[in-house]
């Protein structure tokens, strides 16, 4: 134990001195004593040699070692494109490129028009589905500061005051905040400048959702309801799709024909002009900083009221409060839906798509 602590050069030449110490004396003897005085005049030289030969075999034992790992353990972008394509094959994705980004192989899932970057080691053994810089977390939390201050900003009051929705037709959320808001509309739809926007994302030509193609599908006929058939038949179009059509909008053509909408001219509308509708709610929303659904704005500005799903009483003295002077229907209170959240709880809870 006592000889673990020491040295490494004082151990060196402790060992050699046992070596030469257990050397037979007739050996040690035969050249006259020259092997001895040549030992004790030149030891420190033979150690420092001895140590400085392990130490070079060491560092080239590591470098062959970490050159034989670094090959060993990147399989290529071939394999990383086999394996993933044999792991998505039945989802009916498919693997569209495979390249080197630093330590990792990046790969682009291809699966109903729409792309999903996905990362794996260069081994290939795990799978990472997604990856973000320390570049974007910064941007995601000042964006977050910017909304909170927003969020905490008063709203300023106007004669007539504009209420603006910003939702996805397939988020729940943005869902509830329609259902919750219908009351409202109602009650205040002469009295107040609402308007309603889709969330999406645009790139060329290609118009992308959230929830897929078929969000971006019913978003398009919706517009369409709203430019061609106006602000109240949207409403009622909108509930009947939330209520009964699930995530899909597969009943929607029934419902629109039980409303008086004409499918064939809502059809023919998104054909035309459903991708330009898209690209105008998509600048409109990025002007106005609205990434999640819903988000709710009066006179420009944010309204935590429209986390309180279920209780349009919340959102009708949100927007009663912005105006100059409240007309009378302000003073007709709203019933709230069973089980709606409280103040306190949708601030605790939120609650939102895409944020």
């Amino acid at each position: 134990m006592e000889n673990e602590n020491k040295p490494v050069e004082e151990k060196t030449e402790e060992i050699i001195s046992s070596v030469v110490e257990e050397t037979p004396k007739q050996t040690k003897c035969c050249c006259g004593g020259k092997f001895c005085e040549t030992w004790n005049k030149n030891k420190k030289m033979i150690v420092a040699a001895i140590i400085l030969i392990v130490a070079v075999a060491a560092i080239l034992g590591g470098v062959a070692f970490k050159k034989y790992w670094k090959e060993k353990v990147d399989v290529g972008p071939e394999a990383i494109k086999v394996k993933l394509e044999n792991l998505v094959k039945e989802s009916g994705a498919s693997v569209k490129d495979v390249v080197k980004e630093g330590n990792f192989y990046k790969a682009t899932l291809s699966f109903n028009g729409q792309e999903q970057p996905v990362y794996t080691t260069k081994d290939g053994a795990k799978l990472i589905q997604s990856m973000i810089s320390f570049e974007e977390i910064e941007k995601q939390q000042e964006l977050a500061k910017k909304q909170e201050e927003e969020n905490s900003r008063p709203i300023p009051k106007t004669d007539k005051p504009a209420v603006d929705l910003y939702v996805m037709s397939f988020c729940p959320y943005g869902n509830k905040a329609e259902d919750t808001l219908k009351p409202v509309y109602d009650l205040l739809k002469n009295k107040v400048d609402f308007n309603f926007h889709y969330i999406v994302s645009v790139s060329g030509d290609t118009i992308q959702s959230l929830h897929g193609e078929k969000e971006v599908a019913q978003n398009e006929r919706e517009a369409c309801v709203l430019k061609n058939y106006g602000k109240d038949k949207w409403f009622v179009f909108v509930s009947y799709v939330n209520a009964k059509c699930g995530s899909d909008g597969s009943c929607w053509e029934t419902g629109a024909r039980s409303l008086g909408i004409n499918t064939a001219k809502i059809t023919s509308c998104v054909t035309a002009v459903g991708s330009d509708l898209m690209k105008a709610d998509e600048k409109i929303s990025k002007e106005a900083n609205a990434s999640g659904s819903p988000t709710l704005k009066i006179n420009g500005t944010n309204s935590k009221a429209v986390y309180q799903y279920g209780n349009p009483e919340a959102y009708k003295q949100a927007i009663c409060d912005a105006f100059n002077t409240a007309p009378a229907e302000c003073s007709k209170k709203l019933a709230s839906a069973p089980g709606a959240a409280t103040s306190a709880q949708a601030e605790a809870q939120g609650g939102s798509c895409g944020n």
